[in-house]
């Protein structure tokens, strides 16, 4: 028994000599710069507190519990039913000082959102998301092999003179790549050329029946993509006088045309 009271008396002692340390540590510190008002609690007084209080604490030991049965039971039960009744909710304490409720009209509690801004803010999150979303994956898609050339590239090319070869061949590919996806490649186009190649009409083709320059063959395959579009004009969709028209297939059909002129 003397050995418990005396490890707790020890362990308050020590833990309320540790905070007066701190508190007469911090007080220099504020006196340096020039803070004043920073209190210190007289150790004589802290040392009384807790010898009364030690006073007032019933210790038991376990020559009680033997001499007194259901005493530990009746101890545990109290400390849970007391664990029970405890509020789970309670108010926040501050210590200090509250800046933000030294003036008038001010509080230190958060207001709630109304329903028109809580609903402001959920659309601007989901426009976020699909900001970011787009960022990480469809633009990446959009770029394609043709970024990956390029980086490929430009590391040859700090690499050494001995690779300088190796990312000329590689200019040479993202070229016609820049070519192709500048707007040779879209969905009306190759529909188009699909059909026209189909005839036996593709730039070798024509160069070994015909003979010629490659150049001129290539103008004619892309003249003869171009009347094929071209013959899609008097269909319904694309005719302005049908009652089907549609403009944005027209518009489609045209912007096509014009790519093949270049």
């Amino acid at each position: 028994m003397r050995g418990i009271i005396f490890r707790t008396a020890k362990a308050a002692f020590r833990k309320a000599f540790r905070k007066h340390k701190s508190q007469v540590a911090r007080a220099k510190k504020d006196a340096k710069r020039g803070i004043r008002g920073t209190g210190i609690e007289p150790y004589d007084l802290v040392k009384a507190d807790i010898k009364r209080k030690i006073r007032g604490t019933k210790f038991t030991a376990s020559a009680e519990f033997k001499a007194q049965p259901g005493l530990k039971r009746r101890i545990r039960v109290g400390i849970e039913r007391a664990k029970r009744e405890k509020k789970k909710f309670r108010k926040p304490v501050i210590f200090g000082k509250a800046y933000a409720s030294d003036k008038k009209g001010k509080t230190m509690q958060i207001q709630p959102l109304t329903i028109a801004q809580r609903r402001l803010m959920k659309k601007e999150m989901a426009e976020s998301a699909n900001r970011l979303y787009r960022k990480m994956f469809l633009e990446k898609k959009k770029k394609g092999g043709l970024h990956t050339i390029k980086m490929v590239k430009r590391k040859l090319e700090k690499a050494s003179a001995a690779h300088a070869g190796q990312a000329k061949a590689l200019g040479k590919v993202i070229g016609k790549k820049k070519m192709l996806m500048g707007g040779l490649l879209t969905s009306g186009i190759k529909a188009a050329a699909k059909k026209y190649f189909k005839h036996g009409n593709k730039t070798q083709q024509i160069i070994n029946k015909h003979g010629g320059k490659r150049s001129h063959a290539k103008d004619d395959v892309k003249s003869g993509i171009r009347d094929e579009l071209k013959g899609k004009l008097s269909q319904k969709e694309y005719s302005i006088s049908s009652p089907f028209y549609n403009k944005k297939l027209r518009r489609q059909l045209i912007r096509d045309i014009n790519l093949l002129k270049k």
